[in-house]
């Protein structure tokens, strides 16, 4: 059994699916059915238009359980922090900070 470690660790179902909605929707289907403690948002770069990008946060935050957490992985701009907040999200992993100091730039 992969998971030793349940009553320590959470694990994940990470959503698919780039950005076409067909996809995401089989993949949100599917993993739904799993019981998880949260589910992840994947399968975005960020470089993304922004229209489209939000799209399928939101799409994805409709159809996941309003009861437990929802991840968005690699979200690499402020923006995207606040306006995915609004659309459902809960977490996030942010490539912003370490850009940030990368290129020496200030908040």
């Amino acid at each position: 059994k992969a998971h030793k470690r349940p009553d320590k660790q959470n694990l994940y179902g990470i959503v698919q699916g780039g950005l076409n909605a067909k996809l995401r929707e089989k993949n949100l289907f599917e993993m739904t059915k799993r019981d998880l403690p949260g589910y992840a948002i994947g399968g975005l770069a960020g470089g993304e238009d922004k229209a489209l990008f939000w799209r399928v946060v939101k799409q994805c935050c409709d159809r996941l359980p309003k009861d437990k957490p929802r991840y968005l992985m690699g979200v690499g701009y402020t923006v995207d922090l606040v306006v995915c907040s609004a659309l459902g999200c809960d977490q996030f992993d942010c490539v912003y900070p370490a850009r940030t100091a990368r290129l020496g730039t200030a908040i």
